[in-house]
């Protein structure tokens, strides 16, 4: 690799180059919310109790509108704020929907660029009503048809990778009246995955299924209950096979016994329930992270992650919080392939007073992310917040987590928002009640479960009033300030890791850190305006480099760190700045190793 003398990546020379970047500013190809915020976002203060607010330029696509002609006749009627979307990585939302105007007038649907897709359809009542129509929905794998679907927050279809759905739905004349089922991508096909009066791990059946999470082998971890009362414990489904993971007088990891796995339920007004809450999560590698409550044990109730056979405590009551304060109780897990979690939870942060929060994080490295009172945009507190849910995925494999919030004005004004808090701590808000939509009209209520993807982009849900449609689901694109492309090449220490911190805004600090490279070696800091994704040296360069590299000589620790004082001003909203590190080293398949590559958007 050829060398030459470069830019260093600081605010004093980024000036360099500020006129080159003015003719590449970043598009506006949909609505931003930099073209909607009005006096929001000229009223935002900077608390000095916080990180700075970004202000985001975010893109939004509508993807799934009520009145949308569904193929096989009749009008979608979504009720987004009612029915939460999930989001696979390629961008595409899945959810359940009514249809107007048809006798199949239900059914799980996924929404892409091409369309909207019906994945299975069924008619009658709705799941739960006890009216399971005329026969007229798909044929199931466990015979006759499909019936009623379940609409609401808890009964969103789990997704993958692979565009696999898992959903909970009535059954009319087949083998059992209920079951969880998965819609397989690949082949069009659905399995079962259990049902109703099916034969239970623990012995006896199943009177109860409820929902799970899936991950892109197809493994499905998700709530049942066995035998009569409404204690509802984990078992995972792998090729056709069902398992126990842990159940209510399972020894707890420390001592006692779990008491509660699934703690909640709905029931219906057919007689039926299902256990609902909270939902395990699942990642790719197969770690099973679960809420418990014990009795006799080291504490009464935490956060668990699990091999399938052993469990260990995560977090749990009395632990101390990043916020001060001890946890007091958790709602779901989430947990990415970092083996982060994220959840919220009531804590106290006094003896005898409690809060509000959802935290992020792993041992020895937690965050708060946002709590009761705590400081906004526009000068609004947060006086709400949605409690953690599965399957909806609110947090990337990067530490970013996107949750709904209630921000209250000092005037007493409240609206509702999704928001993004960064792993560097730094508050985003994407979008407001009020904001105009690619559909006419504003944003109204918003869907409180939003699902992000890591490709810096989550579903979108709610009202939209004034519209040509009364709800949609919309894509939500560039949601990041930092964005990890991938492509790294591993050398000495495994693949290298490039990550930027701060918000990006004029004046604002921020650093850009390089770990995981080989030892007092030379690294070439590339920088483009554009993405080239050419081979290079057994790995892929990333940046389609406008500018000389940057050598600077890694640290004994393989690091190196370049902070700035204030991001310059000259740096045109919304450009987009690509970049990667290649080291020298000896280890890599052709003498380097190289990190990630990772976009930053200028705010």
């Amino acid at each position: 690799m050829k060398i030459g003398l470069g830019i260093l990546l600081v605010p004093a020379a980024l000036a360099a180059f500020m006129p080159a970047l003015v003719a590449h500013e970043r598009p506006y190809l949909k609505i931003t919310n930099d073209q909607v915020r009005s006096g929001v976002a000229a009223a935002a203060a900077q608390p000095a109790t916080m990180a700075a607010t970004a202000s985001l330029c975010a893109e939004f696509e509508a993807r799934a509108w009520h009145n949308q002609p569904v193929s096989g006749g009749g009008t979608l009627a979504p009720l987004a704020f009612a029915n939460p979307s999930t989001i696979d990585p390629s961008g595409r939302l899945y959810f359940m929907s009514q249809v107007q105007g048809v006798s199949r007038n239900q059914g799980i649907f996924r929404a892409d660029a091409s369309g909207l897709h019906p994945l299975v359809m069924g008619c009658g009542g709705g799941g739960g009503s006890g009216n399971p129509g005329s026969g007229c929905g798909d044929p199931t794998p466990i015979g006759g048809t499909f019936s009623g679907f379940f609409g609401g927050t808890v009964f969103a279809p789990a997704v993958n990778a692979g565009g696999d759905a898992l959903f909970i739905a009535d059954v009319d004349g087949g083998s059992a009246p209920r079951g969880l089922f998965l819609y397989q991508a690949a082949s069009g096909t659905i399995v079962k995955i259990a049902a109703a009066g099916d034969a239970s791990p623990l012995g006896g059946t199943f009177s109860a299924i409820g929902p799970g999470s899936l991950n892109s082998s197809g493994t499905v971890v998700f709530l049942a209950t066995t035998g009569a009362g409404t204690v509802s414990d984990i078992f995972k489904w792998q090729g056709g096979s069902v398992t126990k993971i842990v159940a209510a007088g399972d020894p707890a990891p420390g001592g006692g016994t779990f008491t509660y796995i699934g703690s909640e339920a709905f029931g219906f007004s057919d007689g039926t329930w299902i256990p609902t809450g909270p939902v395990p999560d699942l990642t790719e590698g197969g770690q099973i992270a679960f809420r418990g409550i014990v009795s006799g044990g080291i504490a009464s109730r935490g956060m668990f992650i699990s091999d399938g056979a052993t469990h260990q405590w995560f977090v749990k009551a009395g632990d101390a919080t990043p916020a001060g304060g001890t946890y007091f109780d958790f709602w779901a897990p989430i947990i990415n392939e970092a083996g982060e979690m994220a959840f919220l939870s009531d804590y106290k942060p006094t003896p005898t007073t409690f809060s509000t929060a959802w935290f992020v994080g792993k041992a020895g490295s937690w965050r708060k992310a946002l709590g009761f009172y705590d400081p906004m945009e526009g000068g609004t507190q947060c006086f709400g917040l949605a409690v953690s849910r599965n399957p909806m995925s609110q947090l990337d494999d990067d530490g970013n987590l996107v949750v709904w919030a209630n921000a209250k004005y000092a005037g007493g004004a409240e609206e509702e928002r999704l928001v993004v808090s960064g792993r560097d701590g730094i508050l985003t808000s994407i979008a407001s009640e009020g904001d105009p939509t690619p559909l006419g009209g504003s944003l109204g209520t918003l869907q409180s479960w939003p699902s992000m993807n890591g490709s810096a982009q989550c579903g979108l849900s709610g009202a939209t009033p004034g519209g040509s449609a009364l709800n949609a689901h919309l894509l939500a694109s560039d949601i990041l300030v930092w964005r990890d492309l991938g492509f790294g090449l591993a050398g000495t220490n495994g693949v290298p890791r490039l990550q930027g911190s701060g918000s990006l805004l004029p004046g604002s600090p921020g650093a850009l850190d390089l770990t995981g490279a080989r030892a007092n070696s030379p690294a070439y800091f590339l920088i483009g305006l554009s993405t080239a994704y050419v081979p290079l040296r057994g790995g892929t360069l990333v940046p389609n480099p406008a500018f000389p590299p940057v050598i600077l000589p890694t640290s004994g620790a393989g690091t190196i760190s370049l902070p700035w004082g204030a991001w310059p001003a000259a740096m045109p909203a919304c450009t987009s700045v690509f970049l990667q590190a290649w080291i020298i080293d000896p280890a890599g398949p052709a003498g380097a190793a190289a990190s990630n590559g990772l976009e930053a958007i200028a705010r």
